[in-house]
């Protein structure tokens, strides 16, 4: 019992959430991630009902997006300026308050665009000023487990709000549904005002009397660049973050294709069959790497990690023919009947490996920018890993889906884990020289 005990008080994932500022983020991080991928489904439902129009559905999509492009390198100039809790608490009580206008019966489509428009501008300012404010909660040597915790929250509880929203919308309706986001949104602003910072000095104050000045803000981006060409490592842990969300869009976007045409089964169990999973190994991965992730090189566990989701990429298609195998029917024979290997067996499993190796890459690659960057530049860094996420990500939007079906989705899904195989075999490379 006291062995157990004291492999309890040494576990990093504990002994960062026992610190109170962290872990009140984290709670924060919680609903307000849960409130803004429910949105996202929520709106979709709110503009096709109201237009029954996949464009412009499309338009609402992209609406999101562009703030990404336009706006995040600027806007991590300007979280490096001011105190980021602040923006944390603002952005969430400005996220609840540009819901309200969805609460009008019959809003203009024009009015949405430009109310999402403003959720997705507010929101380019929420990302670096969470990532950043890390470091200042959870010291140097919890930086893995703090960095597990924080993944989790984000990517795991944006699988939730997808599977949830459905749901929620159907026992809600879509009024009260926006009553709740809303509701989501305050108890964020609400958590925040719990969280105590450090008390650091804060150099960037002193540039307040430039806050606007063009000049500076081109001047401070400009840093950015000449910083990662020096510290390589930070640039290889931004293009591994980069590559990962790319092929979560890549995904997301071929998934319903994958469900539907490949293994013949109903869109519904989507959730059940590749998100549940996914978010269930990513989960795992976290708390893995939070209790033993000191011990592992970073680019290695990242470039590992994208290896092992592009060979199951490779493997997805052919699914039907690895479970026809020999081997697989000699197991099934000593298996007792209603556990028998089959099709969605295998691709349950190998949803888990995805969210399993993608938790690879984004928690060591994030502690990385983390540690080799100092709090005065690591709003930009941040700022411009949504800048390059939201630039990449409209290659599988505008793409993936032409091409699934020009050439079937199981040869693109076959593409892209080349690719990947390819892209991490390069990295080592690099980072070998």
């Amino acid at each position: 019992m006291e062995v157990f005990k004291k492999r309890l008080s040494e576990n990093g994932i504990l002994r960062v959430l026992a610190i109170r500022p962290f872990f009140f983020l984290m709670l924060s991080e919680f609903f307000s991630q849960l409130a803004f991928n429910m949105q996202h489904f929520v709106l979709i439902f709110i503009i096709y009902g109201f237009t029954h129009s996949n464009t412009a559905v499309s338009g609402m999509i992209l609406s999101f997006m562009i703030p990404a492009v336009l706006l995040s390198v600027i806007s991590g100039v300007y979280v490096d300026r001011w105190n980021k809790k602040k923006i944390i608490l603002f952005a969430h009580l400005i996220r609840a308050i540009l819901l309200l206008p969805f609460l009008i019966p019959h809003l203009h489509l024009g009015l949405i665009y430009t109310f999402t428009f403003l959720i997705a501008v507010v929101s380019q300012f929420l990302y670096p000023a969470e990532s950043s404010i890390v470091p200042q909660l959870a010291p140097k040597k919890l930086i893995i487990p703090a960095n597990a915790i924080f993944s989790f929250t984000m990517f795991g509880i944006m699988l939730v709000g997808y599977v949830l929203s459905g749901p929620v919308l159907l026992l809600l309706g879509k009024t009260y549904a926006i009553v709740f986001l809303i509701a989501l949104f305050l108890i964020s602003a609400l958590i925040v005002t719990k969280i105590k910072l450090p008390n650091i000095k804060e150099k960037t104050r002193e540039r307040s009397h430039s806050v606007f000045h063009m000049h500076s803000v081109i001047r401070e981006v400009k840093e950015v660049f000449v910083f990662l060409k020096r510290v390589k490592r930070v640039m290889y842990a931004l293009l591994m973050i980069t590559a990962a969300q790319a092929v979560l869009f890549i995904f997301a976007v071929l998934a319903p294709g994958y469900v539907t045409t490949i293994l013949a089964a109903p869109l519904e169990t989507l959730s059940v069959i590749l998100i549940a999973p996914a978010g269930i190994g990513l989960a795992i991965a976290a708390f893995l790497l939070g209790s033993i992730g000191k011990k592992l090189k970073h680019e290695l566990a990242s470039i590992v990690g994208f290896a092992v989701v592009g060979i199951v990429f490779i493997l997805m298609p052919f699914t039907g023919r690895l479970v026809s195998y020999k081997s697989v029917n000699n197991l099934n024979y000593f298996l007792p009947h209603v556990i028998n290997i089959n099709v969605l067996h295998v691709i349950v499993v190998m949803a888990f490996i995805i969210g399993f190796g993608i938790a690879l890459v984004f928690i060591p690659s994030n502690s990385t920018i983390q540690l080799e960057t100092n709090e005065e530049m690591r709003g930009r860094m941040y700022g411009l890993l949504s800048a390059l996420v939201g630039a990449v990500s409209f290659l599988p939007v505008i793409l993936a889906g032409g091409l699934a079906d020009l050439f079937g989705v199981g040869a693109v899904i076959v593409t892209v884990g080349i690719l990947m195989l390819i892209f991490s075999i390069s990295s080592l490379f690099l980072i070998k020289s």
